[in-house]
């Protein structure tokens, strides 16, 4: 039947009118991409970064922060960091195919809705973290059994972590830390069997003791429950944990003793469960973690000895045991552990000598050994750490000289010798170290000279040899020192004048002079020192005049403590003047 040419002229021009009326009616944005554009209409303002988000598309797979899969279904929206302000999407229902919502740091607020749980059931990975999300975790949430990584972390999250968690069977990682939780963790985690990371430090109200059952979480390799009100002994079943890398429990209330089965996990590298109320003694099965590098224990109640054992750890990059109770000596098997760069043992009662085989740990930049009852002399092989940066052995029990090996360590900037029993002078050589800011040799029995070469130590700021028997002159070379804020050297044996040069010590606060053979006249060059704070020239031979700039009032006396056993009281008395006070 022939065509009617009329006709087709008539559809053909109908069909151009249509398309020029209704451009956009063949190319409709479907209802995965008008459900996002629903959520972005609610959030405060407009996106930048969502200005790829338009309307006159088929589909969203080619706007920014989403994916899609190869029949154009939504399978991942992710805007990590995009300042969206706003609420989290209500509308879940025709974004089922979803398996990835991540909007990490979007500054998104409001509560986690109970739809994601119900309305998105192919999820494996959700993660709200770094945002103001208030409320309660839902238990909807752990429907999502496909779900491997759940980051709720830093937000405003309350109410406790939900007992329903055990059912998140393909869940590897559980991050929930710097929320407000609170409860205890529940013993339903140890259903959670492929189990990476769990991370809920940061919830000071998280309490109640560790379960047992979390030894079920054998391919757990971080555990960190740091800053929390956990409580109670550690389970013994931790050791089942044969791939744990890290277990971050500190600042918490966990007390009784570090079961030794923690040794049973090889793969140990970082220990930290300092700040707690732990008793018993360091577990010497510890000597079995053969890559464990970080071990802090400090500020527990820990006893006995150090266990040779660690020596073992030859990995080892941190030993931090301060502020216990441990006795015994340092193991010389610490010998071996050549990595090993902190080595920290203040406030224990650790007796017994250093050991000359720790000058073998030539990465150490760390010693603090202060406050225990080391006895015998300062092993000249410290001289062999070229690394070390800070060197505390005050308060203890040492003897015999100053090793002049010390000057080997050019990279060495505090030491503190103080209250000790060390006699002998002063190495020379101690201060031609050029980044040493801090020499602290107070009660000592130190003798001889301050050498011209103290001239050579440019970064100076603290010099303190206070009570010892230090003799000679102060030397002219200490106006070199144009950092120096504290000379003390009261409670000696110096004799001679102060020297002028001391006024181009600019930085000057602290001057302590009492107690010496000092003589002569003061510098008038003093007066230039406009920093100086405190001076104490009493119990000396100064005669001359005193300038009234100098004169302290009874309302600048202060307290100035290096260590808790020392107290100073600003005093100009004890000298004898000749002539009256200048005016100011």
């Amino acid at each position: 039947m022939p065509v009617n040419p009329w006709t087709l002229s008539s559809f053909l021009l109908l069909s151009s009118a249509l398309v020029f009326l209704f451009p956009f009616a063949a190319s409709a944005l479907n209802q995965q991409g008008q459900a996002l554009l629903s959520w972005r209409r609610s959030l405060d303002g407009f996106p930048e970064g969502l200005n790829s988000w338009d309307s006159t598309n088929e589909t969203p797979c080619g706007w920014f922060g989403i994916t899609c899969d190869p029949s154009n279904e939504v399978v991942s929206l992710e805007l990590s960091y995009v300042d969206l302000f706003g609420k989290l999407p209500s509308n879940f229902t025709s974004l089922s195919s979803l398996k990835k919502l991540i909007l990490s740091g979007t500054n998104l607020t409001g509560s986690i809705q109970k739809e994601i749980g119900t309305a998105l059931p192919q999820l494996t990975h959700l993660d709200l973290s770094e945002n103001a999300l208030t409320g309660e975790i839902p238990s909807e949430l752990c429907i999502l059994t496909s779900l491997e990584e759940l980051h709720l972390n830093s937000n405003q999250l309350e109410g406790s972590i939900p007992i329903e968690i055990g059912n998140l069977t393909s869940l590897k990682w559980l991050l929930l830390y710097d929320n407000q939780l609170s409860g205890s963790v529940p013993s339903t985690i140890g259903r959670l069997r492929y189990l990476e990371v769990i991370r809920a430090g940061g919830n000071k109200n998280l309490e109640g003791s560790l379960p047992r059952e979390i030894g079920n979480c054998s391919n757990l390799l971080i555990l960190g429950m740091a800053e929390t009100s956990i409580s109670g002994f550690l389970p013994p079943s931790l050791g089942l944990l044969k791939k744990l890398q890290t277990i971050a429990i500190y600042t918490a209330l966990l007390s009784g003793q570090i079961p030794p089965e923690l040794g049973d996990c090889t793969e140990l590298q970082d220990i930290y469960l300092y700040e707690n109320s732990l008793t018993g003694s360091i577990p010497k099965t510890f000597g079995q973690l053969r890559n464990l590098k970080n071990l802090l224990l400090w500020q527990n109640n820990l006893v006995g000895i150090i266990p040779p054992e660690l020596g073992n750890c030859n990995q080892m990059l941190v030993i931090d045991i301060s502020m216990n109770s441990l006795t015994g000596s340092i193991p010389q098997s610490f010998g071996n552990l050549t990595e090993l760069q902190e080595f920290q043992l203040s406030l224990n009662q650790v007796s017994g000598e250093i050991p000359a085989q720790l000058g073998k740990c030539q990465k150490l930049t760390h010693i603090e050994l202060d406050n225990n009852q080391i006895s015998g002399s300062i092993p000249p092989e410290i001289g062999n750490l070229s690394n070390l940066t800070l060197f505390y052995l005050w308060q203890n029990r040492l003897e015999g000289n100053i090793p002049p090996s010390i000057s080997n360590c050019q990279n060495l900037e505090a030491m503190d010798l103080s209250q000790n029993g060390l006699v002998g002078p002063i190495p020379k050589g101690v201060f031609q170290l050029k980044k040493l800011n801090k020499l602290l040799l107070l009660s000592n029995n130190l003798s001889g000279e301050i050498p011209p070469e103290i001239g050579n130590c440019s970064s100076l700021i603290r010099f303190r040899a206070n009570n010892n028997k230090v003799a000679g002159t102060i030397p002219p070379q200490i106006g070199n020192l144009k950092n120096l804020t504290f000379l003390d050297l009261g409670s000696n044996r110096v004799a001679g004048n102060i020297p002028e040069g001391i006024s181009d010590c600019q930085n000057l606060t602290f001057l302590d002079l009492h107690s010496n053979a000092i003589s002569g006249n003061l510098p008038q060059s003093l007066n230039k020192l406009v920093s100086l704070q405190f001076v104490d020239f009493s119990d000396n031979l100064i005669e001359g005049t005193l300038s009234a700039s100098l004169v302290i009032g009874p309302e600048w006396k202060s307290i100035i403590r290096e260590h808790p056993v020392e107290y100073w009281k600003d005093s100009v008395a004890g000298n004898r003047f000749e002539s009256q006070l200048e005016s100011a």
